[in-house]
Formats: structure tokens, sequence, C-alpha cells
């Protein structure tokens, strides 16, 4: 599922990049929402699977550190990037950047079948 979730918050972004068409932009963000709750779930479903029980108290702790830290690097990054970009190309850029992160998630989705379970 992170796969396809980062494929539709990405397209999002970039229908949200239509500054122009308040229609586009409320549609992107609806999609950009779904892509990312679903990126969202299954990432930490990823991290749970890979732990025992036991271990789901410092996955949380990780995963919650990754996102808050995410959250606030890409708010300052975005908003560096759209002072010198303006806010189109920088939702543009922004999905494109997005869309990056495709490269490891293929690699991990070849190799899941290869993990351990616990």
């Amino acid at each position: 599922m992170v796969l396809p979730g980062l494929v539709v918050a990405s397209a999002g972004t970039l229908l949200v990049s239509l500054t122009h068409s308040p229609v586009a932009v409320v549609f992107g963000v609806a999609v950009f929402g779904i892509g990312f709750g679903i990126t969202q779930n299954a990432t930490l479903t990823l991290m749970y699977a890979q732990v025992p029980a036991s271990g789901y108290g410092t996955v949380s702790a990780l995963w919650n550190f990754a996102y808050d830290a995410g959250m606030g690097v890409g708010a300052v990054g975005f908003g560096v990037l759209a002072g010198r970009t303006g806010y189109p190309w920088a939702f543009a850029l922004t999905a494109v950047l997005m869309l990056t992160a495709l490269a490891p998630a293929w690699r991990d989705r070849r190799t899941e079948g290869a993990l351990p379970r616990r």
C-alpha cells in the first residue's frame, strides 16, 4: 500500500499546484489526504510487522518521531522553496520530490517476502 499511497499523495500535491483553480486545489487536497492516510497507516503497519509485540512501544515512538520531524523539516523546506519559486512551483516540485520515495519503497516491496516475520 506504500507505493499507491505515495503516487496518490504526489498526484494530489501536483493538483494543488494549480492554484488558479479553486476546484483543483480542493480536489488536490482531498486526493493528497487519501494518499497520505494510506501511506501513513501502511508504514506504521510495516514497522510493526518487523518486531515482536514487545517492541511495539519502540516502533510507535520511532515512527512518531520520524513523522513529526518530517513534518517540521518539510514545512521549513517548503516555506523556503515557496519563497523562492512561488506556491505553484513549490507544490509541483514537492510532488516530484515525493516521488523519490518510490525507489526505497519499491526496493522494500521486492524484498518484503525475504524479511523475517516475528
